[in-house]
């Protein structure tokens, strides 16, 4: 038979994984399409054979040192840190709601706070009015050097992050 009666190949593999069809009909009686039938078993065979190749022994060793060295986004700490402070509140909530004790004593510590608190804010007030009329600027240099430190102290803890120039 000659090729521009033979059936497309997209009909031809159709029919063929359905097992029947007038192009398998065909297929039988030509030999071009018999040939690339052939050549398509032979392929599938061959597929069929290969195997997905072993990783190398070191992929996992390289892929947790380069893990280490790669830092984690802030974004990530962040998100996590949120999540375990929503998660811890949740349960202290959860543990006033369900426990009468546990809600009576926060009720009775506030108002305690709230009864004793207000001579405890005055005097503290009244120290610092003292301090501050004895010795000004020997407590706001105090009072600076204690807040600068703690500051460098915290961004060292949290360590540098992209200055605008490397942004």
């Amino acid at each position: 038979m000659t090729a521009h009666l033979c059936p497309d190949l997209e009909v031809l593999f159709t029919e063929l994984e359905a097992g029947e069809g007038p192009a398998l009909d065909h297929a039988a009686e030509c030999e071009a399409c018999a040939a690339v039938l052939e050549e398509h078993r032979l392929m599938e065979n061959d597929l069929y054979r290969l195997a997905d190749p072993l990783p190398p022994p070191t992929l996992v060793a390289s892929v947790m040192a380069r893990v280490s060295t790669e830092p984690v986004p802030r974004r990530r700490e962040v998100w996590s840190g949120l999540a375990i402070l929503l998660t811890s509140m949740l349960g202290g909530l959860g543990y006033l709601v369900m426990s009468d004790q546990a809600l009576g004593r926060l009720g009775t510590g506030l108002a305690s706070v709230l009864v004793q608190g207000r001579p405890f804010v005055e005097g503290v007030l009244s120290g610092a009015h003292a301090l501050w009329s004895t010795a000004g600027l020997t407590v706001a240099c105090s009072l600076a050097f204690l807040l600068l430190t703690s500051l460098y102290g915290l961004k060292r803890l949290v360590g540098t992050g992209p200055t605008p120039s490397g942004a």
